[in-house]
């Protein structure tokens, strides 16, 4: 979900941290966080390597088919430039609310992006932009675009 300025356009700044009048649902701040808290700590429905395969290699497999470079994001090996964040499952929450959407999570003590930190020993380090887009190029089937879904036939997507 994009952040929304408060005119109602979409917010397209630089700016880190995210300035205050901006708005999103709370998730777009909390999301893994408030996942792993809840589902690992609290309620104890799954195991963390369930849960971390759930915000990581799961969902890049399903991107991995119009995005092949995925592929080496979401895998800590030999070869691959995986992200990697050290954080405490028992401190690691979501902040973010509706009265406050982008309000960091905390519990993460190390965010390594590209090789550099984005947060070292608990503090978000506002200089660092390593991160580099994914992109996909859109492709035309017929007068519309479309999507190639694995195990699909493209006549099943209009």
């Amino acid at each position: 979900m994009p952040w929304i300025n408060e005119d109602g356009s979409i917010y397209e700044g630089l700016e880190w941290p995210l300035p205050d009048q901006l708005s999103a649902h709370p998730r777009s701040s909390g999301t893994f966080t408030r996942f792993l808290r809840e589902h690992v700590r609290e309620r104890r429905t799954m195991s963390l390597m369930d849960a971390l395969a759930k915000c990581t290699i799961l969902p890049g497999k399903v991107i991995e088919s119009c995005a092949p470079q995925i592929a080496k994001k979401v895998r800590l090996q030999e070869g691959c430039d995986a992200d990697i964040v050290v954080f405490d499952l028992e401190t690691l929450t979501d902040r973010a609310e509706f009265n406050a959407m982008n309000r960091p999570s905390e519990g993460v003590r190390q965010l390594l992006v590209n090789g550099q930190f984005v947060i070292l020993d608990g503090e978000l380090e506002t200089g660092a932009a390593p991160g580099q887009p994914i992109r996909h190029e859109m492709r035309e089937c017929s007068s519309s675009p479309c999507y190639r879904v694995p195990g699909r036939r493209q006549d099943d997507l209009h």
